[in-house]
């Protein structure tokens, strides 16, 4: 092991051990490139996401793996701050002088000059007969790299969405609940407290940001750096606002769709009316929720950054795979537009945020008292599920979208559905619609955090009202389901399939670069049906409670 100006050079067995054999899906892209027998002229691998989403050890398993020959012509690099390109230079010639051909650099992000000079490394050593790793924590700095010195000179390798059935193989068969509460990194401790959350907000996402663009500021030669025309702490206060947005969002969701489905619920359950709620002003709850939360209008915010400085910024967020921005139509025949949507790609982050909302919330006596609330332990518990099920929508959704688009964006749509019927003036909404353009078909699903089947559930899939809109709107329906927690079932005339089952499927089928809606949503052949008969018969049981 050798130290030379702030970087650490590792090679053969002083390179580091790791324990974790388990591989992310995208391995096979770092191995394909650096296992080349030709290496790519005027090309480098950057391994792009965000902190604790396995770039280091993709790195660490790929020479692992490799023979022997290759990996006595391999070096890991750490870089550390206050390097330079001069010094890694200096390093890499030596380096290829001893005849190491396989370089894996990682915290490239650390080197002071990267985003001015990193064309060295694609223009210069890949001449040389070099294959080139890179990865660093600040990713945002290689993507403002690729965006200009390295524009078409990388094989770009993204680590930061990680799908719950990846989350779920590599962290030992964890659960849709625990991907919910933890999902968006490879531990399932990030995001347990609040603290820990504020800490990877901070460092993760805001941190990454403002150094990426305190790096960019010598590389623009049109309009300075956001980092020049603001303070660094109203930069991070705005990062933090558009990241908590969404959680803010979540929780004002969940606590109406609690309040508007509190009595049905306590009559099911036989809760003896502890939500006597059927009277409650839902602007009157809002407004207290917002106040008891300090919160203002979530589109608008305080800040003396112009809105294209705004946009701007969210474009960073974008660009580190945050979130996803899904198009949304009210009519796809008729191509009219509905409110994109737009999701956090990283659920845990969401989950840990809005729980300590409603921790706020539970404490506020004069919220408790506005809004009747008698249990607040009772309605705590419920308002959780309603946000672990707005999370396992946008899961599902964002999941199936990602799926759809990497295969034929043109062809496949995704997104969700909520409108009011012109004649009746009923509210109607699906929480998934998957249409294929070129069958004119279109395949309905509710998703429901539950593992319980009750009739109500499917009240829009079985409104023909509802279905005639589709059809003349998306496409002929062709099947419905409710996705949720419980065992793959039909009841009510309603297809019921399990939430990690078609996540899993999804994944499978992304990986294999197929799609096969039919097999999707296909129920086994010993499924267990309810017929009209047996329905009718549970009714008669429960009498008034249903």
């Amino acid at each position: 092991m050798t130290y030379t100006n702030c970087i650490t050079v590792y090679r053969g067995n002083e390179i580091p051990k790791i324990p974790y054999k388990k591989k992310r899906d995208c391995y096979q892209q770092l191995n394909d490139y650096m296992l080349q027998e030709t290496p790519p002229i005027g090309k480098i691998c950057a391994i792009y996401g965000l902190r604790r989403t396995g770039k280091s050890v993709m790195m660490l398993q790929c020479i692992d793996e490799m023979s022997e020959v290759q990996r006595s012509k391999s070096v890991y690099l750490l870089c550390q701050q206050g390097c330079d390109m001069y010094q890694l230079r200096l390093i890499l010639d030596s380096l290829l002088k001893e005849g190491i051909r396989n370089f894996f650099i990682d915290e490239i992000t650390e080197v002071e000059d990267f985003q001015v000079y990193g064309n060295i490394l694609s223009d210069g050593y890949t001449l040389k007969g070099a294959k080139i790793a890179i990865a660093g924590t600040d990713s945002l700095g290689i993507r403002l790299a690729g965006m200009d010195i390295l524009y078409d000179r990388m094989v770009i390798i993204h680590t930061s969405r990680i799908s719950y059935a990846e989350f779920s193989r590599l962290l030992d068969g964890k659960g849709i609940e625990q991907y919910i509460e933890y999902g968006g990194t490879l531990t399932d401790s990030q995001y347990k407290t609040i603290q820990a959350r504020d800490d990877y907000v901070n460092t993760a996402i805001v941190t990454n940001i403002l150094h990426s663009l305190e790096k960019n500021e010598e590389v623009r030669n049109y309009h300075p750096v956001l980092t020049e025309l603001y303070e660094n702490k109203e930069l991070v206060s705005v990062l933090n606002k558009m990241i908590n947005k969404y959680s803010y969002y979540v929780t004002l969701k969940a606590i109406n769709k609690c309040f508007k489905s509190a009595p049905l619920y306590s009559t099911i359950h036989n809760m003896d009316g502890q939500f006597a709620v059927e009277n409650i002003d839902a602007e009157k709850v809002n407004l207290a929720t917002k106040k008891a939360l300090h919160i203002r209008n979530l589109d608008e915010m305080e800040t003396s950054l112009k809105p294209d400085d705004l946009d701007e910024l969210k474009t960073y967020l974008k660009e580190l795979d945050l979130f996803l921005q899904i198009p949304c139509y009210k009519s796809l025949s008729k191509m009219q537009r509905d409110r994109d949507l737009e999701i956090v790609t990283q659920p845990g982050m969401i989950y840990a945020h809005a729980s300590e909302l409603m921790k706020v919330l539970s404490a506020d006596e004069y919220w408790s008292e506005t809004c009747e609330i008698d249990d607040r332990k009772e309605f705590k518990k419920r308002a959780d599920n309603f946000v672990k099920g707005i999370l396992l929508e946008n899961i599902i959704l964002s999941e199936t979208y990602i799926w759809l688009q990497s295969i034929d964006a043109e062809r496949y749509y995704v997104s969700q559905l909520s409108t009011i019927l012109p004649e009746s003036m009923q509210q109607v909404e699906a929480d998934l619609v998957i249409v294929d353009t070129e069958t004119e078909e279109a395949h309905l699903f509710e998703i429901k955090f539950s593992d319980q089947q009750v009739e109500e559930q499917t009240k829009h899939l079985q409104n023909s009202k509802f279905i005639a809109y589709v059809d003349q709107n998306f496409g002929k329906v062709k099947s419905k389901t409710v996705i949720y927690n419980g065992a793959d079932a039909e009841a009510f005339g309603i297809k019921y399939q399990n939430a990690e089952t078609f996540l899993c499927r999804i994944h499978e089928m992304k990986l294999d670069k197929k799609v096969e809606l039919e097999r999707l949503i296909a129920l086994p052949e010993n499924v267990s049906r309810t017929t009209e008969k047996s329905v009718k018969k549970i009714k008669k049981e429960m009498g008034p409670k249903l």
